[in-house]
């Protein structure tokens, strides 16, 4: 996937959220001289750039819409 699509894709509260908190980790660690938490910060400007993480697997169809899973009645037994 080429970067342009992978920046293309829909951006999530959760997705802004991890660039918003990445930068500003990795800005304020700079400044304070620790770079042990400029790898974290940058860690969630990647995730948030490339789309990967936990947060981004959002099934979706062919039109954009989230796919929603069918209600199955499990019956239980006792035993």
């Amino acid at each position: 996937m080429k970067f342009i699509e992978l920046l293309a894709q829909p951006w999530s509260v959760m997705r802004i959220l991890r660039l918003v908190m990445g930068g500003y980790i990795a800005i304020v660690s700079i400044m304070e001289g620790q770079y042990f938490l400029v790898m974290a910060g940058l860690f969630f400007v990647y995730q948030a750039v490339m789309n990967v993480g936990c947060a981004a697997c959002i099934p979706m169809d062919s039109k954009n819409e989230k796919i929603e899973t069918k209600n199955i009645e499990v019956e239980y037994e006792e035993v």
